[in-house]
């Protein structure tokens, strides 16, 4: 008998009523090439093989694969691929919809891996308080760096929680169903790994101003901090405003301006 393995945060998903809620959510249709991450004991993977063109699979634990053949004996448009989600190139598989029970402990690089891919439609299973993170808005105490990437390039709705008694093992916090649809970008960068790294500087210290985080992440940016606050002397922003209370779009224009100073320093 399997015995899920802590370390690999396998909580399996095994009410019915959610996994149909997740597949409805996705509009799965059979045009459509989905990828699943997490195999678990394939109840998932099952209602995608039903309405889907293929399913692609993604499973770190090969203790899992008396599941896996007895999908694969009643449906032949899984594919199972036995590897770290966080290591395989995703864009090589081609798929436009996502639908996962994802490990807790990936979230956060699953989902900026994610946002890299061409999808239309992801519909995930998060911690609840990741799911909060998510759809957060400027102002609000759950506003995040993770809000602002995934708004940037995504319409995202929670769509429900879901109880510890949904998996097996239970886990010991409530989970929620998250549905991400892609879209162009809500704004321009002029760079985005430079964007990146300005979100990343401003949300290590999201309670102080603009300038103070600024200055105290200035390595982020590849800045000494004596350039930092010279360029923030000069700039046309408000950087006395508090991080959290920037909207997305603030944000992307702070980071623009940065951008264009620091390339010329």
């Amino acid at each position: 008998m399997f015995k899920p393995k802590k370390k690999l945060g396998q909580c399996f998903l095994i009410d019915k009523n959610f996994v149909k809620k997740a597949v409805e959510e996705a509009e799965i249709n059979k045009e459509d090439i989905v990828l699943e991450i997490g195999l678990g004991k394939g109840i998932l993977t099952e209602e995608l093989a039903k309405n889907a063109k293929k399913v692609y699979v993604i499973e770190i634990d090969e203790g899992l694969k008396p599941y896996a053949e007895k999908i694969k004996e009643k449906y032949d448009n899984v594919e199972i691929i036995w590897e770290d989600a966080l290591k395989i190139d995703l864009n090589n598989l081609g798929f436009n919809k996502v639908v996962a029970n994802l490990p807790y402990q990936i979230s956060s690089p699953i989902t900026f891996k994610l946002l890299k891919t061409n999808f239309d439609i992801a519909v995930l299973m998060y911690q609840y308080e990741f799911a909060k993170r998510m759809v957060a808005k400027e102002g609000t105490k759950d506003y995040s760096r993770l809000s602002v990437a995934v708004q940037y390039k995504a319409d995202v709705e929670f769509i429900c929680k879901v109880p510890p008694s949904a998996f097996s093992p239970r886990p010991k916090v409530n989970s929620a169903i998250v549905k991400i649809v892609k879209r162009e970008p809500l704004f321009k960068v002029e760079n985005e790994e430079f964007f990146e790294n300005v979100l990343r500087a401003l949300f290590q210290h999201k309670n102080k101003t603009v300038k103070k985080a600024l200055i105290d992440s200035c390595h982020e940016l590849g800045i000494e901090r004596e350039k930092i606050k010279k360029i923030l002397e000069n700039i046309d922003f408000n950087v006395d405003e508090r991080v959290f209370k920037l909207s997305p779009r603030d944000i992307g224009n702070l980071s623009n301006l940065l951008y264009s100073k620091i390339s010329k320093v």
